[in-house]
């Protein structure tokens, strides 16, 4: 499209936000739904992308792509967009050095996710064990002979509970609020082959998929909620055995890939329907007045909304003149990503690989159209 671009990274290596989070984490969709742009897997990669793989491949991507990145570099706060000239002034901070650049459009493409979610316990002070987010944890060996309470159950906790019952913690305790929606890896990837098969051009599938309006998938997933009880009825009743409660949806998904065993065989201990309340010195207390002793206590507990992260980095004026993100509108799209934001100059991308690979384009295009002067630039 003839658009050129920098993107700006703040860890040292491209890749790196991949390589700071735990050892045993892996991709749950097959390759083929999270390959990148124009440049597919080899054909003996693992269908579930490892970690390590992930980053090294982003990479190199990024150098065999003539992507011009610089790493180490933060966006400084509060850049100001000039309504006139209709660019940003934005101040930029490279290893130290300030730099100074007027680009004509901001995209934030810093994940759907904002800042961790890191509630205020009460008596986090007097507690002698630790006490942190799952963001923080990075592998299983520090926790050999320890008591772990992992509060909340969605993807991260699972994965996490599992990684420390099979390396052999002495104790692993799940904490499930109220119910989550939890579905075989193995039945979702079946599910996602069909829609992304190996040998159909990434092109196609993606079109296809992008040609199912949101609106209408969520209402036929609605409609197979009672085959999918039915299909997902053996894996349920291993975590109902456990203490897991469950729902089809639409919050608090995991992919299964074996913590149901863990948790049916009581490995990963389950306390369900409650809250901390607060921290004792060697205890958590819970809003049952229940007790578990603890010695490390990690919260699993997911993610701020990114726009209201960004408020600090942009500024309540900017933040305030865009709409609601992620999720779908009443027209069933998705809401301020890759579309207009309501701020001028700004976009979100936001979701999955399919949607990075495929909106992006759609993006691109709606950038190109105000460049050629095809669109007003404040057009929404």
């Amino acid at each position: 499209m003839g658009l050129s671009a920098l993107v700006i990274e703040r860890t040292a290596r491209v890749g790196d936000v991949w390589r700071n989070r735990y050892p045993s984490l892996a991709l749950h969709t097959p390759r083929k739904q999270h390959t990148l742009l124009y440049q597919p897997y080899p054909d003996n990669w693992p269908l579930y992308t490892p970690r390590d793989k992930v980053a090294n491949w982003l990479e190199q991507y990024a150098s065999v792509q003539d992507l011009v990145i610089w790493t180490s570099t933060e966006l400084q706060p509060r850049p100001k967009y000039d309504e006139a000239m209709r660019e940003w002034d934005v101040t930029i901070i490279r290893e130290g050095k300030e730099y100074k650049i007027r680009p004509a459009h901001i995209i934030v493409a810093t994940g759907t996710l904002g800042a961790p979610n890191v509630p205020k316990i009460s008596g986090e002070d007097i507690f002698k064990g630790r006490l942190y987010h799952s963001v923080e944890y990075n592998g299983p060996e520090e926790f050999t002979g320890k008591r772990v309470v992992v509060i909340g159950a969605g993807n991260t906790a699972i994965d996490i509970c599992q990684d420390l019952a099979l390396t052999g913690v002495g104790e692993v305790t799940m904490v499930q609020r109220s119910s989550t929606c939890v579905m075989a890896r193995d039945f979702m990837t079946e599910i996602l082959k069909h829609v992304f098969p190996e040998g159909v051009p990434m092109t196609v599938s993606d079109l296809r998929n992008a040609a199912l309006p949101y609106g209408l998938l969520k209402k036929l997933n609605i409609r197979a909620q009672p085959y999918m009880w039915q299909a997902q009825k053996e894996l349920h009743d291993k975590l109902r055995k456990g203490g897991i409660h469950l729902n089809m949806g639409p919050d608090g998904l995991w992919q299964d890939k074996g913590g149901a065993d863990l948790i049916a065989e009581g490995r990963i201990k389950v306390k369900h329907g409650v809250e901390i309340d607060h921290l004792a010195e060697n205890n958590v207390v819970f809003t049952d007045r229940s007790e578990l002793p603890a010695d490390i206590v990690i919260l699993a507990t997911g993610y701020l909304n990114m726009k209201d992260t960004n408020r600090a980095l942009l500024g309540d004026d900017i933040i305030d003149k865009t709409g609601e993100l992620y999720g779908l509108d009443e027209e069933g799209e998705l809401r301020s990503s890759y579309r207009p934001s309501g701020q001028p100059g700004l976009w979100y991308a936001t979701g999955d690989f399919f949607q990075g690979r495929f909106m992006s384009k759609i993006l691109g295009m709606q950038i190109k159209a105000r460049q050629l002067g095809l669109v007003k630039p404040d057009q929404l």
